[in-house]
């Protein structure tokens, strides 16, 4: 058992809510040593981040008064209608894409795919974005 007089833990002492779990940290570990071992990761995020900018933008120019902002892998959609984000997000999860909104009053769908998306998974969200904003907007 820890005390004043000794620095050590026995085994089974150091636990609670908000320790870490090891599992995770090795998985972590073993996470970074892989993806970060070169610069492939890096430079595959910011072409998949363009891949995101053309067609948002393309996104933005087909739906008066929708714009968007972001950078690298996470955008919003940005709308001046915060009941329109949460629509399009309703109509999104419906065809199977996870959003969610956010801004001050909840006007901007927002994109966070994970840094190991492929091209293809960004061009199948991004159509069905398309599809959900179609289905709110007419």
């Amino acid at each position: 058992m820890f005390s004043r007089h000794s620095n050590q833990w026995a085994p089974g002492e150091h636990d609670g809510t908000f320790r870490g779990n090891n599992a995770a940290f090795v998985t972590g570990r073993v996470a970074l040593e892989h993806y970060w071992s070169d610069s492939a990761l890096e430079r595959a995020t910011l072409v998949k981040g363009e891949r995101i900018v053309r067609a948002l933008s393309e996104l933005a120019v087909a739906f008066p008064g929708v714009t968007t902002r972001g950078r690298g892998l996470v955008h919003g959609v940005v709308s001046g209608d915060a009941s329109l984000a949460e629509k399009v997000g309703q109509a999104a999860f419906d065809r199977g894409l996870l959003v969610e909104t956010s801004g001050s009053a909840d006007e901007v769908i927002k994109l966070m795919p994970p840094l190991t998306i492929t091209g293809e998974e960004i061009d199948h969200g991004i159509h069905l974005l398309t599809v959900a904003m179609e289905a709110v907007c007419g």
